[in-house]
């Protein structure tokens, strides 16, 4: 007996192929080869229609000598050359198989950096004997870069990664890829990345990855145990290598993952007119005032100055000193009651904070008022920031108001500040922010641009 199917539809719902189609005897074809214990046996060569279709025929007649006349049954030929054939045909008709039975787990792989072709812009073999392959893919720029800023303001280029470096390792028993940033214009010429390979293999290595200068002839790298590695650039990049360290196995709540350690090194960039020594603690880090500079955006402007206050220089100074009297309090027990407008929720947030995770850094919190304008003769809006001892907030907005002659901060400031460390002043309160503040669907995040598209609520 043959066993037969019907031929899917089309998706367009045309049916001009269908009909019967058979499957092809290799399954008994392969059954015979293990029967007879020989490897490959058949492989190849035409199998007689009857004798190898399932289910039919008997044992004698399937061990026959396959015939070498033509197959005049019509049925496909049973070869796995023809029946690829077959297959690329079909393929190339149009058909999907879309409905087939499942018959094996399984599907089609990936590869972390998909299958693009890349270009190689830096090779060489250390003197351990790894050979180091550096590949460039796609990049974004242009207009996948338009859509970052806020108004007529770009980030400079070193701000962001502007595509991905595939990296490459193996020799002595490793083979390892990874992947670092890459940038078009790199902070003064230069960026250091590193990662960790080989741990799979159970030969962790550190891999330093350097863009340099067009100026630079060797780049050099000096790690905490004295390891020394050095390489010349190619294609405006190096790579330096040395022995690394085994990632440690941590347990938490009885799931384990393992953390991967953090080198301690320098690379000297030699060339140009001075070397130049960059430490791995201030890599990849906004400490530096002219890099913050040109990767931070302007902030929103305040509302226009409206109709001033008898005495505006005295309200300012009555004003800071709220501000700096109230952050001052946090973890002291005190709520500031007489420094805000409305006091509703702020003790039970307060206490909340106090009891929380985040309870130091609210009591080392001091806030600074950069910028102030009275809109009005009994309100100021006011641009400010909040430094603690584990994270600092820059670019907020607050309002303080008069009342019964004494200058109040808002309820609404002092809560949004108490929900980032995880107090809760209850409801009847909004963030502050000022008109305009997001030109356009643009919102700038605590000095960090986001994409046009994307509209974030403090």
């Amino acid at each position: 007996m043959t066993i037969e199917f019907d031929e899917l539809e089309h998706a367009d719902g045309s049916d001009e192929r269908r009909g019967k189609r058979r499957i092809v005897g290799g399954v008994a074809a392969a059954m015979l080869i293990v029967a007879a214990g020989g490897v490959g046996y058949g492989i190849g060569r035409g199998v007689d229609r009857d004798a190898a279709t399932i289910g039919t025929g008997s044992a004698d007649a399937a061990r026959d000598e396959p015939s070498n006349e033509p197959d005049t049954t019509g049925a496909p030929s049973t070869t796995l050359a023809s029946t690829s054939d077959d297959m690329a045909a079909e393929a190339a008709d149009g058909d999907v198989y879309v409905d087939a039975p499942m018959r094996s787990s399984g599907g089609q792989g990936y590869a972390a950096f998909g299958t693009q072709p890349m270009d190689t812009i830096f090779e060489r073999i250390t003197a351990s004997g790894f050979e180091v392959r550096v590949q460039l893919g796609q990049v974004w720029e242009g207009e996948d870069q338009d859509n970052w800023g806020a108004g007529d303001w770009r980030p400079a280029p070193w701000c962001y990664e502007s595509g991905q470096l595939r990296v490459s390792m193996s020799g002595n028993g490793l083979v390892d890829v990874g992947g670092v940033p890459w940038y078009a214009e790199p902070f003064k010429g230069r960026s250091v990345s590193w990662l960790l390979l080989g741990g799979n293999d159970g030969a962790p290595q550190w891999v330093v990855v350097a863009q340099t200068p067009a100026d630079a002839t060797n780049v050099r790298v000096v790690f905490a145990d004295g390891s020394i590695d050095e390489a010349v650039p190619q294609g405006g990049v190096a790579v330096l290598t040395a022995r690394g360290e085994p990632s440690t196995a941590v347990t938490e709540d009885g799931y384990t993952y393992f953390m991967e350690p953090t080198p301690r090194f320098e690379v000297t960039f030699e060339g140009g007119v001075e070397p130049v020594t960059i430490d791995s603690a201030g890599v990849g880090t906004w400490d530096d005032p002219e890099f913050r500079e040109s990767c931070t955006p302007p902030p929103p402007a305040l509302p226009d100055a409206g109709e001033q206050p008898t005495d505006p220089e005295s309200a300012e100074a009555e004003i800071r000193t709220a501000m700096t009297t109230l952050y001052g309090i946090v973890g002291t027990g005190d709520v500031g009651s007489d420094l805000i407008d409305d006091p509703t929720g702020v003790a039970d947030a307060r206490e909340q904070v106090q009891a929380g995770g985040y309870a130091d850094d609210a009591a080392s919190a001091t806030a600074t008022i950069d910028e102030l304008v009275f809109t009005a003769p009994a309100e100021a809006w006011f641009r400010y920031s909040i430094n603690t001892d584990g994270n600092d907030f820059g670019n907020r907005y607050g309002i303080a108001v008069l009342v019964d002659g004494a200058w109040k901060i808002t309820r609404a400031t002092v809560c949004q500040d108490l929900s980032l460390a995880g107090g809760d002043c209850g409801g009847n309160w909004q963030p502050i922010s000022p008109p305009g503040a997001y030109p356009d669907g643009q919102y700038i995040d605590d000095g960090y641009p986001v994409p046009a598209t994307t509209v974030l609520l403090d």
